[in-house]
């Protein structure tokens, strides 16, 4: 707005400036024209040493109507008076100075008069054609032009007045206007932080749609992030259940064997990666496309080897049909989460029987298939297992987070699970992965 007053008064003053000197130049050439009419009525007196204006050639009225406004004098060298119009009642002063062929023309006051007088020096023969030199002066009187600028300005600073305050009142306006959608975040920021909502819910003009869009993303990432900590608390448990149960399974034994020393090794430094997954889980998540590529059937055997120990007593046979390798870009930590789940389940639930089949797709994917004798789940069991904290069978030892935190990991690396019935009786689980 400050702008705004600054650059309408001086756009008022340098329009007001242009207009005066056009004006004055109007004036200026409008006199000029009455020296040349002049001119051309100049002759020579009946002695033929000077020279003198015809009366009867004058085109301008006004010269021979008294008190005009409209004055000419014709001077001598010698700065005397040769001719007057007859317009004039008053005396006017000489002017000198000028140089033949220059124009002079001032703005200038005279008895309290303001007036505009031009000036012109010129050489004119005499009877013995030797150049004698003469000055012709205009006088204009200015009170009506000085009284028409002064309306003018008037007007002029009228309306700018007038028009800079509307232009203020709109701009008032249509600030108040425009910021009245940051006033509304300003009210959902409140709402936020007393927790009635949990983002931006309102539309908003394109301009500030994508910050509300954006601010939305931050705050949903923020609460996911919270439930990411809670949720790695409850996923350690989880995930510490197998070697824990491992451990305990020695330490009821009196002797432990070489073997049972490298399982005890094994299952130690599985609760330690355990432990960093988890914690690293909890500041970010993985990112597929910057993941080391890992080989899924070494998982698979390192997963099978503890968990024939856990479940040992149950005498569990495992039909494996792996490959010899199969690489996929996925977190470490993450694919032990996932298979070491799946399997864990197939190992609980089981009668006596699993299938483990791997096989390669044509479009660079990677199937795995875990299958178990057990009694299997009805259709709408499966969606209710994949929810944190549920456990349809409550009788066995979890804390009935494993399948839902399967979930979690496929779905941010967009691999496919399925669950149906096996061909074995029990429970059948799809895995389709994307490999390298």
């Amino acid at each position: 707005m400050v702008v705004l007053v600054v650059f309408m008064v001086l756009t008022a003053i340098a329009l007001e400036r242009a207009v005066v000197k056009r004006a004055l130049q109007a004036e200026e050439d409008g006199l000029q024209l009455l020296i040349y009419s002049l001119l051309a009525a100049v002759d020579q007196d009946s002695q033929g040493q000077s020279i003198t204006v015809s009366e009867d050639r004058l085109f301008e009225p006004s010269l021979v109507i008294r008190n005009s406004g409209l004055y000419a004098l014709l001077y001598n060298r010698y700065k005397r008076e040769i001719w007057r119009s007859e317009s004039i009642t008053v005396s006017f002063p000489a002017i000198g100075g000028i140089d033949p062929g220059e124009w002079d023309f001032q703005t200038v006051e005279h008895l309290a008069t303001p007036y505009f007088r031009l000036g012109f020096s010129l050489q004119w023969p005499d009877a013995n054609n030797k150049l004698q030199r003469y000055e012709v002066v205009i006088w204009r009187n200015a009170v009506g032009y000085f009284e028409q600028l002064n309306r003018f300005r008037q007007t002029l600073w009228a309306w700018l007045i007038v028009t800079t305050l509307l232009l203020l009142l709109v701009m008032y306006l249509v600030t108040r206007w425009s910021l009245l959608p940051l006033q509304k975040i300003g009210l959902e920021v409140k709402a936020i932080e007393d927790q009635k909502q949990s983002g931006f819910e309102q539309d908003y003009p394109d301009e500030i749609a994508p910050l509300t869009e954006n601010l939305n993303i931050l705050l949903k990432r923020e609460q996911y992030q919270r439930q990411r900590y809670r949720n790695a608390m409850d996923d350690l448990a989880h995930s510490l259940k197998t070697p824990l149960a491992v451990l305990t399974g020695l330490s009821d034994q009196q002797e432990i064997e070489q073997a049972q020393i490298e399982t005890l090794r094994e299952q130690t430094e599985r609760m330690n990666q355990i432990v960093s997954y988890q914690l690293q889980k909890t500041t970010g998540t993985s990112d597929i496309r910057i993941s080391k590529p890992i080989d899924l059937v070494v998982i698979i055997d390192k997963l099978l080897s503890a968990l024939e120990k856990v479940y040992q007593e149950k005498g569990t046979v495992v039909d494996r049909r792996l490959p010899a390798q199969a690489l996929l870009r996925m977190d470490e930590g993450d694919c032990l989460e996932v298979v070491g789940n799946l399997l864990d389940n197939a190992f609980k639930y089981c009668c006596n029987r699993i299938s483990i089949d791997l096989m390669a797709g044509d479009d660079r994917s990677m199937t795995l298939t875990i299958e178990d004798d057990g009694d299997g789940l009805a259709a709408d069991a499966i969606q209710q297992i994949l929810n944190r904290g549920t456990r349809l069978d409550e009788a066995t030892e979890g804390q009935g987070i494993g399948l839902a935190v399967v979930a979690d990991i496929v779905e941010s690396y967009n691999i496919e699970l399925k669950f149906s019935d096996a061909n074995l009786g029990g429970l059948r689980t799809r895995l389709v992965f994307q490999t390298i």
